[in-house]
């Protein structure tokens, strides 16, 4: 009896800490996330585009600190607007964005990113999410087209 009363103990223990790590788990993704959105802020030139036409008329990401994005032409013109949120500690980096047409539309994309000093390279799929499923096709692990619908590369714009 005392065996069993002893195990049920440390059962519950562990169950405890074990939770108690996970609000731990979520504030260090948001801090390592906050942190990357900080590198990942910026003005960004699209050097390579796959495939071609993808992007239609965008030349131009600016990605801003408060999880807004745009794409603008050559000129500078916003073509559409959106959202996007990090993930540094995935294996590959997560990227995620909507623009705000797609959010109407309950369209999404998944993604995965890579950062060098200032180069960036994006890898994104589009689908939608029913009933709390992913519609389309699953998030890429690589950066190539036969994982992904688009592979942009991306130069920082020097202020």
């Amino acid at each position: 009896m005392r065996k069993v009363l002893l195990a049920v103990c440390l059962l519950t223990a562990a169950i405890g800490l074990s939770r108690a790590d996970e609000p731990k788990t979520d504030a260090a993704k948001k801090k390592a996330a906050d942190k990357a959105l900080e590198t990942f802020a910026g003005t960004w030139d699209m050097v390579s585009v796959q495939p071609e036409g993808a992007t239609k008329q965008a030349r131009r990401l600016v990605f801003r600190a408060d999880g807004t994005y745009a794409a603008q032409d050559k000129d500078g013109k916003e073509l559409w607007a959106g959202t996007f949120e990090l993930d540094p500690t995935a294996n590959p980096k997560i990227w995620d964005h909507r623009s705000n047409e797609s959010k109407k539309k309950g369209g999404d994309a998944l993604g995965v990113y890579e950062l060098d000093g200032d180069k960036l390279k994006l890898c994104a799929v589009g689908g939608a999410w029913k009933d709390k499923q992913w519609v389309g096709k699953p998030r890429p692990s690589e950066f190539s087209l036969k994982a992904a619908d688009v592979v942009i590369e991306l130069q920082r714009v020097k202020p």
